[in-house]
């Protein structure tokens, strides 16, 4: 018996994916990618709800009922309530038609937190009863209804939940209504393109490992300790890109003695790596979870640090990210983390 329901499962699953596959494709085709996307009866698809099919069912049944016994009131109390299902189908149509839309955001936010994406909404009079969701994530708590969208631009913001790091295309977004009286539900599938890098989540240290943390209990750099005082100038190295521009040798440089970055002692205690190797874990993403604590910290300390990613065991070329500091040094580190693929050995 568990024999057969894991086959009929595996079937039945099949059957879900190649049906979804179909269903992708002609869409690609109906609704193409695109960042704006207007609506028209190429785009809006349009069915009775529950309700509607009840109320349906119900007015063929008075028609039957008056046609047996010849009631003309019955018969006309079925015509008045088939012109109304026609009409409301036609209202709830309407209130989609020639609506615009637009969005090209990408967007950027931790593993297992929201992420908001903007959609700008134009109209040329008010509608009514307009619900986002994407198609991903189905659900009532991710879903924003807007009750009346007046007449001229208007914005929501879409909320994604990231359950794991990585670079992801988050799918379509789906936009319905069932405005008026909920016979009908109009809805259609857009696709902005919209992507989501998902950064790992932060993992702080123990008192075990504070040490890695390059901090002491105050937050101060301890190597900037080591040489508090020292500021004396070192040497001139050729500059490696990426460096900060202040340590740029401007005199040398209009000398036409090359560009050269200055070196003091004090820089090169405070110079600090972070390692993929120095953190204390065999799950490679609990290690970048360490990473991604280290580059937030330091970067919201004005520290200057570089990253080093050795990934031979994982049959990757090592990452290497030269000293620096700042928002889009910071930005670069994680960016690089969620980007990361292993591959898998043996």
């Amino acid at each position: 018996m568990n024999l057969f329901s894991s086959i009929l499962s595996k079937k039945t699953q099949t059957t879900k994916t190649l049906l979804k596959k179909h269903v992708n494709r002609w869409l690609s085709r109906r609704v193409p990618s695109n960042f704006r996307h207007k609506l028209s009866n190429r785009n809006i698809f349009i069915m009775p709800t529950r309700f509607g099919f009840a109320y349906l069912l119900f007015d063929i049944l008075l028609f039957l009922l008056g046609t047996n016994y010849q009631n003309n009131i019955i018969l006309l109390l079925s015509y008045l309530l088939a012109s109304l299902f026609i009409t409301v189908m036609m209202h709830s149509f309407y209130n989609f038609s020639q609506l615009i839309f637009s969005s090209s955001a990408k967007q950027f936010t931790f593993a297992k937190q929201l992420a908001y994406f903007p959609i700008n909404i134009h109209v040329d009079k008010a509608r009514f009863d307009l619900n986002f969701h994407f198609v991903e994530q189905g659900s009532l708590l991710h879903t924003i209804t807007l009750e009346r969208c007046g007449s001229g631009e208007s914005k929501v913001l879409l909320p994604f939940l990231a359950n794991h790091r990585g670079v992801f295309n988050v799918g379509r977004v789906k936009v319905f209504s069932e405005y008026s009286l909920g016979l009908f539900i109009t809805w259609t599938m857009l696709d902005f393109s919209h992507q989501l890098v998902v950064f790992p989540q932060q993992k702080k240290f123990n008192s075990n490992h504070h040490y890695l943390t390059g901090l002491d209990e105050q937050g101060t750099n301890i190597s900037q300790q080591t040489s508090l005082g020292v500021d004396d100038f070192d040497e001139l190295k050729n500059y490696v890109a990426g460096e900060s521009p202040a340590r740029i040798a401007w005199k040398q440089l209009a000398r036409g003695q090359g560009k050269l970055s200055k070196h003091y002692q004090n820089q090169q205690g405070s110079l600090l790596w972070l390692k993929l190797t120095d953190m204390p874990s065999s799950d490679i993403e609990t290690k970048l979870s360490f990473l991604c604590f280290l580059i937030l910290e330091y970067s919201s300390r004005e520290l200057e640090f570089g990253l080093l990613l050795d990934l031979a065991s994982h049959n990757l070329q090592t990452v290497k990210i030269m000293p620096n500091c700042g928002y889009q040094h910071q930005q670069n580190c994680l960016i690089t983390l969620a980007e990361l693929k292993f591959n898998v050995v043996g």
